[in-house]
């Protein structure tokens, strides 16, 4: 318990203090395979945390501080981090321009022949439309563990290895190298996704191809460790060159979490993905792996502007790991999304209604998924298949990749046929439009017993071939 003194400025803070941070910062985060993070007033050893600011402008009152490393400062997301002692911790809560102070929390990976289930080969192939679409021109960022980037199936597509190199309190350095066409992967997790995204199939002639085979691929490598921090650092630099035009991400692919727990949208993780759909990126996430129970969704899955992808079995029958919305929470995307326009464009929270989605925004392929791997990277051993540049893995962290490839193919086919890329929302609304509700309704026996509904799956089974023959068109799918 926080006791406070006589001084009514201390006293003030304190209270906007627990205000800002909420009760997973002042206690350990939820969620299994999370490292317990905290943040403490009465002590003096440095406490790693993430300042969310009104303006990026703002993020230099730090240096008003005696800071004893100094602090990092983002160029493009109102977002500062250093290691602050309590006091100061309580100094920053005081400021009027701060939004949220969060501590730097480690956050977990999601992982516990899906082509023709999406209608991804479908499309590949051109099967009902103008032109066959593999996603050449779409690019796909992935934040994640890193990537073989010599796999004979993501070479040639790989144009970006992002490798988290820098100390962020350091006066010299770049936080991010590319590392070229080398294994910055020292687990396999991000391999696997990348593939899932955008493996060609050179290994396999074609047999285990991506979504999307031709799409260009950028890779953000945590390596083993991810946490915050990291995120929105990787965040800001794929900002950084998206503004100044050195690359065009259209969608980044997230499959990580922090277990469950209600949306804010002043985190600093949903405020970086809030500016990266400002910047024309599609954000996809995996929606967790704390299913089956009710109202388990990721913290961070909730966001309205994101797309937020349920796992399945071969079957598409719902896994039992596949994280659930709450059945008496909100499931309008429009309404929630438009109250996080208003909130950032500076309407108080206080006046606005839900903010949050409780529930996925499609289902994909999950349970038993085959796609890149290093034989030297650990997670190749756990799912091999007898395949030497390939693996099977399991976990919502391999369903949103699926979905993720999907939206590249729906962005490729509107950009060939229309000559600019789609609004990341117009992309969400369609791909939730032409799911199928019920892609389990025909089968005997499905390997899972949970039903096709809004908390379980949201809209239903990913369909790519129907989305593209939208995007094709030209006349995607709004809210209206």
């Amino acid at each position: 318990m926080t006791q406070y003194t006589d001084n009514d400025t201390s006293r003030s803070n304190r209270r906007k203090f627990l205000k800002l941070v909420g009760t997973t910062g002042v206690g350990a985060l939820a969620g299994s395979g999370t490292v317990a993070a905290t943040l403490d007033l009465e002590t003096d050893t440095l406490q790693e945390a993430l300042v969310v600011f009104e303006t990026t402008d703002d993020v230099d009152l730090l240096a008003d501080l005696d800071l004893a490393e100094g602090f990092l400062g983002f160029s493009q997301l109102p977002i500062g981090y250093a290691l602050f002692t309590g006091a100061q911790l309580e100094t920053v809560a005081g400021w009027d321009e701060v939004r949220r102070i969060s501590p730097n929390a480690e956050l977990e990976w999601e992982h516990d022949d899906a082509r023709p289930d999406t209608r991804a080969k479908d499309v590949q192939e051109g099967t009902g439309l103008d032109l066959p679409y593999t996603g050449e021109n779409a690019h796909v960022a992935v934040i994640d563990t890193g990537i073989d980037g010599a796999h004979p199936d993501l070479e040639d597509n790989l144009v970006a290895n992002w490798h988290w190199a820098g100390d962020p309190l350091a006066d010299e350095g770049d936080l991010w190298i590319d590392a070229g066409l080398v294994n910055t992967d020292d687990v396999g997790h991000g391999t696997h996704c990348a593939g899932s995204v955008g493996a060609d199939g050179s290994a396999s002639d074609g047999e285990y191809t991506g979504m999307a085979p031709d799409v260009t691929l950028t890779s953000y490598s945590a390596n083993a460790s991810l946490t915050v921090l990291k995120a929105v650092s990787a965040y800001d630099h794929l900002l950084e060159l998206q503004h100044s035009g050195e690359h065009r991400i259209h969608v980044a692919s997230n499959s990580y979490g922090a277990g469950p727990g209600d949306y804010d949208p002043y985190d600093p993780l949903n405020v970086a993905t809030w500016y990266a759909t400002e910047a024309g990126v599609l954000v996809t996430y995996s929606a967790g792996n704390d299913g089956p129970g009710d109202d388990t969704l990721g913290q961070r899955k909730g966001a309205p502007y994101t797309l937020s992808v349920a796992a399945t079995h071969a079957d598409q029958s719902v896994t039992d790991f596949s994280s659930r919305g709450a059945a008496d929470g909100n499931h309008d995307r429009q309404t929630a999304y438009e109250n996080v326009v208003d909130l950032f464009s500076g309407v108080p929270e206080d006046e606005l209604g839900t903010l949050e989605l409780n529930r996925p925004a499609v289902a994909a392929k999950g349970a038993d998924v085959m796609s890149t791997l290093n034989p030297v990277q650990p997670l190749w051993a756990l799912g091999s298949d007898d395949e030497l540049w390939y693996g099977l893995l399991s976990g919502t962290s391999m369903s949103n990749p699926v979905a993720a490839g999907c939206a590249a193919l729906v962005i490729d086919a509107y950009i060939e046929n229309h000559g600019s890329a789609p609004d990341p929302m117009d992309v969400i609304t369609t791909l939730e439009a032409t799911a199928d509700p019920d892609a389990t309704s025909d089968l005997e026996g499905p390997t899972g017993t949970a039903e096709y509904t809004a908390t379980n799956v949201g809209a239903g089974y990913i369909d790519a071939l129907e989305a593209v023959k939208y995007a094709e068109s030209g006349q995607l799918i709004d809210f209206d």
